[in-house]
């Protein structure tokens, strides 16, 4: 809770950028989540590290997030100051087949801007909602490939402020994780090698994979994409399937009928539904194929700290 002594320094300091007691669900692809004690939308980097040195002074949490695709936030929302990177931080440059991006940058509108310039490589992630700093921290994918296959060199600043750059390998890609959120730092851009190709045929593969997407998830509804990791092996959305578990429904969090994967916000869900939604399908998935799936999605905010 920031006390009303910080909510006016920040105002002094930031003025229209501060959103306070800022309703999350406004801020998620899921519409679920309560408020942020303060919101706030930094111009850019200077900013943004202004913000990070501020709350450090004063003992504010801080939490980052992008388009917030991907999350599941509590609906007693989140304590401190919440950073949104999206809508800044979205600045693209290109240098030969190397292109680099701010982290607010949407895949969708860098997968774009690498075809006009005939570059191959990132075309898998033109239907993946999000911006590039969450992508990198969790390396997002689909199709088989993954955007830590990509990346050589990634800009962050650590909650003290400090800069530093990374490399590929210092952050150790896996399926759906890497070393950034152990690192305790913010991604403020990343650096991408991509591959020399046709614009006509790139474009041709997007619109392709934009196709399939639309025959294949339920873009209709709210939702925070897939909810669980896909096993070794597997597909997560089979097994849910299986099980029969389409359709299944806990207030207005259900089970899409489309992909199985995929939890949808029928109207007024809460994190709540979500989560005894997510436990029913695990103990599904757990009792038939003694496989424990693992969430995909992130979940944060107050109350949310041991949830997994």
């Amino acid at each position: 809770m920031l006390t009303p002594q910080l909510q006016n320094a920040l105002l002094h300091s930031l003025q229209e950028k501060v959103r306070l007691d800022e309703p999350m669900r406004k801020h998620t692809s899921f519409r679920i989540g309560g408020p942020a004690d303060a919101l706030i939308i930094p111009h850019g980097e200077d900013e943004l590290k202004r913000i990070v040195e501020f709350a450090r002074h004063n003992t504010i949490p801080v939490t980052i997030v992008g388009s917030g695709t991907n999350l599941l936030v509590s609906d007693d929302g989140i304590p401190g100051i919440v950073i949104k990177v999206a809508g800044c931080l979205d600045n693209v440059t290109f240098s030969g087949r190397e292109v680099s991006a701010g982290a607010g940058c949407s895949l969708a509108r860098l997968s774009n801007l690498a075809a006009d310039q005939g570059l191959a490589g990132i075309e898998f992630a033109v239907g993946i909602p999000g911006a590039l700093g969450g992508a990198v921290t969790l390396n997002a994918g689909a199709r088989g490939a993954s955007i830590g296959d990509l990346v050589r060199r990634i800009r962050v600043i650590d909650f003290k402020g400090e800069p530093a750059e990374l490399t590929g390998d210092d952050v150790r890609f896996g399926y759906r994780k890497s070393e950034v959120k152990s690192r305790n730092v913010i991604v403020l851009s990343a650096v991408l090698e991509l591959e020399p190709g046709n614009t006509a045929e790139i474009k041709g593969e997007m619109r392709e994979y934009l196709r399939q997407r639309r025959m294949k998830q339920p873009l209709g509804l709210p939702s925070a994409g897939s909810i669980f990791k896909n096993p070794k092996d597997d597909h997560a959305g089979r097994l849910i399937e299986e099980c029969g578990c389409k359709g299944m429904r806990v207030g207005d969090a259900q089970v899409s009928g489309l992909h199985a994967n995929f939890i949808v916000n029928k109207g007024n869900a809460t994190a709540q539904d979500v989560l005894r939604l997510m436990s029913k399908i695990r103990e599904a998935v757990l009792v038939k194929y003694g496989i424990e799936l693992e969430p995909e999605i992130h979940i944060m905010g107050k109350g949310m700290e041991t949830v997994t």
